[in-house]
């Protein structure tokens, strides 16, 4: 074997552990189901719950009947709360027959689009990302295979076809991003991460171009929209700032307002106060991307009310960017000492649920009355940190997005 491909071979170790640490875990969790109910996750007797539901919609159009309704063909009786995109797939010939297929693709292409889009450079990297991957809003998403499975794929493609060169390419992340807004609404406020997109004299056409294709795809599915707002309850595996506000006695609008004053008041403080990172200009042009397209859509869930916990697999990108610059072993104390926490707060905010769903699973013999007194004072305990971590990515979004400008105008004006 030459130096060349020894190298090369060598080089591919850390992608390989990954994918084995993660796939044995993901695994585990469909061959053992009651691994999964220890960390509080319920398959209610079936994998894949949420594919069903999409294509259960699609043979209920089929039929002739309003998969809007009360739809009996779906397993547990939901409508169709989602985009009418999604019944495209019936122009596929995809029914509820090919859940398993439907759903084992979503989860495929979301385990290539974590280890392949931005691979890890060493074995602790690779320990990293199987944490992460590991954690149980992951396993929630994967389990369910959830629709958010292919917005993160659709972002992923975004992201990395945005930091092309060329125009062609540039044009493909639009129209990834427009698909996944069409499909989903959420993904709109992502077109701000073309901010991150390069070169910086093609920044005013790229953004506007984004912003402009997000607000016609929404225009056009808005009378839709109403279809997934429905009020979540607080518990466990929910995110969103009304959670804490609800325990204070506020309404959701009310805390979505205060949550919006806060996290700006945040950034300013934090993007004025040298706790920044370089996220504008610091790694790779597409780890950079993608951890503020991730941050970005996961922040506006986080605002806009009350989410499952599978939102936080948005997290993963800006996760790994932290990892990465916190090993650099550059920039100042105050900002290694920031990096720190960041990386900290993402790990806590993926597990906590989780390893109290493990303690009292396993440690504790609680009545449900008992239980349901639990969940107020652990959303008090736990929420500060999910907090904090919203107020560390607005301010480093806020930082990034002003570096960026000055940077564009400077050029501008030597230009």
């Amino acid at each position: 074997m030459s130096t060349t491909s020894r190298a090369s071979f060598l080089g591919l170790q850390p992608l390989v552990l990954l994918a084995v640490i993660t796939l044995t875990g993901w695994m585990a969790g469909v061959l053992w189901p009651q691994a999964l109910v220890t960390v509080g996750i319920t398959s209610y007797g079936m994998i894949y719950l949420d594919s069903y539901a999409i294509l259960a919609a699609v043979d209920a159009v089929r039929a002739g009947a309003d998969p809007y309704a009360t739809n009996p063909l779906d397993f547990l009786w939901r409508s169709h709360a989602y985009s009418d995109w999604w019944l495209a797939l019936r122009w596929l010939g995809l029914g509820r027959a090919d859940n398993f297929l439907l759903g084992s693709v979503w989860t495929g292409s979301f385990a290539l689009s974590c280890w392949l889009a931005v691979k890890p450079r060493n074995f602790r990297e690779a320990g990293w990302m199987a944490a992460l991957l590991l954690s149980p809003p992951f396993l929630l998403v994967l389990n369910r295979a959830n629709n958010d499975l292919v917005i993160f794929v659709l972002l992923m493609l975004c992201g990395v076809a945005a930091t092309g060169a060329g125009w062609l390419r540039q044009l493909l992340a639009i129209g990834a991003l427009v698909l996944a807004t069409g499909l989903k609404y959420y993904p709109a406020p992502a077109a701000l991460a073309f901010l991150w997109a390069r070169p910086l004299r093609r920044l005013p056409l790229l953004l506007t171009g984004a912003i402009v294709a997000v607000a016609v795809t929404l225009a056009a599915v808005w009378p839709q929209i109403s279809r997934g707002r429905f009020r979540i309850e607080s518990g466990i595996y929910t995110m969103g700032a009304p959670l804490l506000g609800r325990d204070l006695g506020w309404s959701d609008p009310a805390a979505m307002k205060l949550s919006l004053l806060l996290l700006t008041l945040a950034a300013v403080g934090l993007a004025r106060g040298r706790f920044t990172t370089g996220l504008a200009i610091r790694g790779e042009k597409r780890e950079r991307l993608l951890a503020a397209a991730g941050a970005i859509v996961l922040l506006a869930c986080f605002t806009a009310g009350v989410s499952f916990a599978y939102r936080w697999i948005f997290l993963f990108w800006m996760s790994l960017w932290l990892w990465r610059r916190m090993n650099e072993g550059t920039g100042t104390s105050r900002e290694v000492w920031t990096l720190r926490v960041g990386c900290g707060l993402s790990m806590l905010c993926l597990w906590l649920d989780g390893g109290l769903c493990v303690v009292v699973n396993r440690l504790l013999a609680l009545t449900p009355a008992q239980l349901t007194a639990l969940d107020v004072p652990w959303r008090m305990a736990t929420q500060p940190f999910i907090w904090l971590l919203m107020m560390l990515l607005s301010g480093w979004l806020l930082e990034a997005a002003m570096t960026t400008l000055r940077e564009w105008w400077h050029e501008r004006a030597a230009a």
